[in-house]
């Protein structure tokens, strides 16, 4: 019975040195060994008394990889050859259930990296993955989902696959050992100190992820490394990521439960980085641009969902109004944000803090200018201490020893208007003329200003000394009214500070 034979000749039939300048001719060789094209054993050439013989060409011996978890054989799948269809994908379903565990492990390395990414992003940073095989293709995959998802600049997260686009759509895991193939990347990219570089390989030793890791590093970027088994960093890593998944059921397939768990951990990445950012609110898209009839609907739906008051047309006609962008439509800020100065710290005023503000508020002088000149009292401090606490802007001001010396906070936010009220402001008569009473204002001024143009401020008319206090800060008598405070009516002189 005839068949292929398969030579394997001891070495190169080429002994030639390497040369530079001019490639040397190829030398054939005798019938049943291969020859080599370069200095190097490259494809071997046949002759017709080859046909029907598969000629090997030689290849220097490969790390032994035997060591890897997930080149192990899996104890469960022994049998996978006589199971029926279905048989098959139970048996890859129950196996998957270990993703969500091993990614749940590996959180906190996932959060420290996004941590670390979130300050550069804030001053044009990038992410970028590299990768080979199905690491790569998973790299694209996450960085592509990103400017629909978060209406992120599609150059904010990048993919970079060994082979290059076309390695997408056909396999060319050979390049993967080219690990020096990342360095023309890297240069293209101009990988600098702002930037964060994810290296990928499911088994953890691939060469081209592990140079542009190394490659990366020399030129000040943060550097991180997903893995599906436990390693050791490998060099210029700042952050090694395991998400440990174990034996696959297609002995070494890491295309199948390695690469679910990668492509969990990317989601994670991406999705953790972007919400840090900013682009989410509550667990919505916000930051979307509605560019088709799923994301126009989508879009109402958030902004409804934002303010349950307005009808769908009225939804759809504010989103037009705003480009589309769910992000400006709604204008969520955060009205109990933590800002810190040289003299006070604010932070959002807690049910705890209600003794010790009530001992800041007791002094009967702090009141003497207000229309409520009865706050120090027990009953009526509570009342408006109740108040402050149900209006969502209410801030807590502590000294630099860490004590509650008094209150303010915003609100009347009014997203159409782009304005916002601060008030409700007392501090201990300690602090009057040091200056905290105008840095406050100052760090609450600078935080709504990232949502507002215009911030109001409602004084009592015989409180001049806080009408004195705006006038040095620069805010412009608007006009006098009638306002309600606490629920009663009382007249207000109103002060503007424009952006």
């Amino acid at each position: 019975m005839r068949g292929s034979r398969a030579t394997f000749p001891s070495r190169c039939s080429s002994s030639r040195p390497p040369t530079t300048g001019s490639a040397a001719p190829p030398t054939r060789a005798p019938s049943g060994a291969s020859s080599c094209a370069t200095s190097e054993c490259g494809p071997s050439r046949r002759s017709a008394a080859d046909e029907g013989r598969v000629s090997v060409v030689r290849m220097p011996l490969p790390p032994d990889r035997s060591h890897v978890r997930t080149e192990a054989r899996h104890p469960a799948s022994a049998g996978l050859d006589r199971l029926d269809a279905a048989g098959v994908v139970a048996l890859m379903a129950d196996d998957h259930r270990a993703v969500a565990d091993a990614v749940a492990a590996a959180a906190p390395a996932i959060g420290a990296l996004v941590e670390s990414m979130v300050p550069k992003f804030a001053q044009g940073g990038r992410l970028v993955y590299f990768g080979a095989g199905t690491s790569g293709r998973l790299g694209v995959l996450d960085a592509s989902e990103c400017p629909p998802t978060f209406m992120s600049d599609p150059g904010q997260v990048v993919g970079v696959i060994a082979g290059g686009d076309a390695a997408l759509r056909r396999s060319s895991e050979g390049r993967e050992d080219e690990w020096d193939g990342a360095r023309a990347e890297i240069e293209r990219l101009a990988i600098g100190p702002l930037d964060t570089v994810v290296g990928i390989a499911a088994g953890g030793t691939t060469p081209y992820p592990r140079g542009a890791v190394r490659l990366a590093k020399a030129r000040g970027a943060t550097t991180a490394f997903v893995a599906c088994v436990p390693m050791e960093a490998p060099e210029g890593c700042d952050h090694l990521v395991v998400v440990d998944t174990g034996p696959e059921v297609l002995t070494g397939s890491t295309r199948l439960k390695a690469g679910s768990a990668t492509k969990l951990a990317l989601n994670g990445i991406t999705t953790a980085l972007f919400t840090r950012l900013g682009k989410v609110r509550g667990n919505l898209m916000v930051d979307l641009s509605a560019t088709n009839d799923k994301l126009v609907d989508r879009a109402i739906r958030t902004v409804m969902q934002f303010d349950p008051s307005r009808t769908r047309e009225e939804a759809w006609a504010l989103l037009e109004a705003n480009g589309r962008s769910v992000k400006r439509a709604i204008e969520v800020p955060n009205w109990q944000p933590t800002l810190a100065g040289e003299r006070v710290r604010l932070r959002p005023l807690r049910e705890s803090d209600r003794d010790a503000l009530h001992a800041a508020a007791s002094d009967p002088l702090i009141w003497e200018q207000h229309s409520a000149r009865d706050r120090h009292m027990r009953p009526a401090f509570d009342r408006y201490f109740d108040g402050r606490m149900a209006s969502g802007g209410a801030l807590a001001v502590e000294d630099s020893d860490g004590a509650v010396v008094g209150l303010s906070g915003y609100y009347d936010w009014n997203p159409v208007d782009r304005s916002v009220v601060v008030g409700y402001t007392f501090l201990v008569r300690r602090l009057w003329g040091s200056g905290a009473n105008a840095e406050l204002k100052r760090l609450m001024l600078d935080h709504a200003f990232r949502w507002t143009d215009v911030v109001w401020f409602h004084v009592s008319p015989g409180n001049l000394r806080s009408q004195r206090a705006l006038e040095k800060l620069g805010a412009r008598r608007d006009r006098e009214e009638s306002v309600p405070v606490d629920g009663v009516p009382s007249p207000r002189v109103i002060y503007r500070i424009e952006k």
